[in-house]
């Protein structure tokens, strides 16, 4: 589904990516499986609530790579200041 929008990227946040759209999907087949509502309006609402969550949790997991990436070479940089051969 993500190439099919245009994402080509092979990097760590393609398992990232497709757990997140994984879930969505199965949770929104669940909700339309009990729902009621007329043309399922119910089930698109709660979609549209998913996949917002989905880019919200998306880009947290992108900002905490970028801390622990920042971090890790913060550490590095500290330990060889102190002398350690890394």
């Amino acid at each position: 589904m993500w190439s099919i929008a245009g994402d080509f990227n092979l990097d760590v946040s393609w398992y990232t990516k497709r757990g997140i759209l994984s879930g969505i999907y199965s949770a929104t087949e669940v909700y339309m499986s009990q729902d009621k509502s007329e043309d399922f309006l119910n089930t698109w609402v709660f979609l549209d609530q998913r996949l917002a969550d989905g880019r919200s949790l998306g880009t947290t997991i992108g900002r905490m790579g970028q801390y622990v990436d920042y971090a890790g070479h913060n550490i590095f940089n500290v330990l060889r200041s102190k002398g350690l051969k890394i």
